[in-house]
């Protein structure tokens, strides 16, 4: 091999894994995710919700281990993992029969995530140079490389008669 090829291998590696470290922003300090099961609200005549119905399938997850932590935001501010920020926040066992998240939202514009926390550590797993070890997907379904997907790329539009979405999880960051 020559020289400059060996040289330029681990450094192209160093590169792309700094660059893969911000694809899965760590959760601002004092933040604190409450890893737990949580079951359907139960709801009467009397105590409907109100809103646009919206329910979003979680698809693709290469396992059933932990916890899916679903998260829908209206701004970018906090977007795809600060629960403070969210306007809906559900955290779910992976081996449910129904991965669907479903909820009631005003009509207006937002953006999805879910982390797949397969250690139920509350936060995005990281390995070397910070490459993510967990699945994660948003709404629309971008798959940018080296970097996250934007609130921009994950934004859908909630009409008043609701909306059904799927969030295809992805494991493979490069």
């Amino acid at each position: 091999m020559k020289r400059a090829t060996r040289i330029a291998i681990p450094l192209i590696v160093l590169v792309t894994a700094g660059a893969c470290a911000v694809m899965w922003p760590r959760r601002k300090s004092g933040a604190h995710v409450a890893v737990h099961a949580t079951s359907a609200p139960t709801t009467s005549a009397a105590t409907a919700p109100t809103g646009a119905p919206l329910s979003i399938t979680v698809k693709d997850l290469r396992n059933r281990k932990g916890v899916l932590i679903f998260g829908v935001f209206s701004q970018p501010d906090g977007f795809p993992n600060v629960e403070k920020k969210s306007v809906y926040w559900e955290v779910r066992e992976a081996g449910a029969d129904d991965l669907t998240f479903t909820t009631h939202l005003p009509p207006g514009n937002y953006a999805a995530s879910v982390l797949h926390d397969e250690n139920r550590s509350g936060e995005m797993d990281r390995g070397i140079g910070g490459l993510p070890l967990e699945g994660y997907g948003v709404t629309n379904n971008p798959k940018p490389k080296m970097r996250a997907a934007t609130f921009k790329e994950a934004t859908f539009t909630l009409p008043v008669e609701g909306s059904t979405l799927s969030i295809s999880v992805q494991y493979k960051f490069l």
